[in-house]
């Protein structure tokens, strides 16, 4: 019995890798799958922004690569009236927005995650309440606020409402709430006053969670269409790129315009692509905070 427990131990030891192998195969297929399913749709948008714009498509076939592969219809795109200046009222936006409200997030995270104070508990549950109240329900209550600003001709009527992001809040503050107390309590020693210890050593160590922060952010503020579209249906002469789409139908015909929404479609989704592709090292890394002392 002695002899075979080696062999019995070492086929055990077989037995767990092959099922940990055929779990990551699965896994690694699955999420394949649903790469695909993501991906796919969005091939076929370029491929479309691709065709020539004399092409006829055919309505039975399914077209994997470009006919008359043309770059056509991205300059007639640009050409839109008032692409380059929706262009910049987007990326002012979306980068005001993220930069401000990151700043408050980062603040208020840090003062419920590492600060104690009396009724922490209670503005913290307040605070959380906000987030069951839909956000259709505070736009006319937002309308009216920035109308009465005078705000509504103005850019920042895009940018100030909403500007208090109390989900990236507590997204930041759970991370912070994660950093070791004997971290700050060793800096305060030092001689480090509540804003040396929040951005000189707090928020260096949550970098990846900002760094999230930042993406969902900004791609959410890119995207964005019903504010923009309720503040133009007030006079405004702010728009966006979300609200020129309609102008990627220069009348060259119904499928020449199709082609060249496609390619106003994928030139709108490029900023957002090489954001995440600039970020996305931030986004994937892992800090383990259980081993820090």
């Amino acid at each position: 019995m002695t002899l075979n427990n080696p062999t019995e131990k070492s086929k055990k030891v077989a037995s767990a890798k092959r099922k940990e192998k055929s779990f990551q195969i699965i896994c690694i297929v699955v999420l394949s799958l649903i790469a695909f399913c993501q991906i796919f749709p969005f091939y076929l948008k370029l491929v479309d922004s691709l065709h020539s714009p004399e092409l006829i498509p055919d309505s039975d076939k399914l077209y994997l690569l470009p006919e008359g592969a043309t770059i056509e219809n991205y300059f007639t795109a640009l050409q839109v009236s008032g692409f380059w200046q929706a262009l910049g009222n987007t990326a002012f936006h979306s980068v005001m927005f993220t930069a401000i409200s990151l700043c408050i997030a980062i603040v208020v995270g840090y003062v419920l995650a590492k600060m104690e104070f009396k009724g922490k508990k209670f503005v913290s549950a307040i605070l959380l309440s906000t987030m069951m109240v839909p956000g259709e329900v505070l736009m006319i209550p937002n309308y009216i606020l920035v109308m009465n600003m005078g705000l509504n001709y103005s850019i920042w009527g895009l940018i100030l409402p909403g500007i208090v992001n109390i989900f990236g809040v507590f997204l930041i503050k759970q991370y912070m709430a994660n950093i070791p107390q004997s971290i700050l309590e060793s800096a305060e020693l030092d001689g480090c006053n509540e804003f040396h210890k929040m951005f000189h050593i707090v928020v260096p160590m949550s970098k990846p969670i900002l760094v999230t922060y930042v993406i969902l952010t900004f791609v959410s503020t890119w995207n964005e269409y019903l504010w923009p579209m309720v503040m133009q249906a007030s006079g405004s002469t702010v728009e966006t790129l979300q609200l020129i789409m309609y102008k990627f139908y220069p009348g060259l015909g119904n499928y020449a315009d199709g082609f060249v929404r496609s390619a106003g479609m994928i030139l709108i989704t490029i900023p957002i692509i090489i954001v995440y592709i600039i970020f996305q090292k931030y986004f994937l890394e892992q800090n383990n905070l259980s081993g820090m002392k």
